[in-house]
């Protein structure tokens, strides 16, 4: 059980790793704002 917890903590560090080089973050931060915006009736 040890063994499998250690490669799903690995696997997350590798997509997370990924999703900050592809600028990722920025992309759902954007998509966020934008949602919020359309509720409120601003956007």
């Amino acid at each position: 059980m040890q063994r499998k917890n250690i490669w799903i903590y690995i696997t997350a560090v590798v997509l997370l790793a990924i999703g900050l080089y592809r600028h990722e973050p920025a992309a759902v931060w954007q998509r966020a704002a934008t949602i919020c915006l359309e509720c409120i009736g601003i956007g």
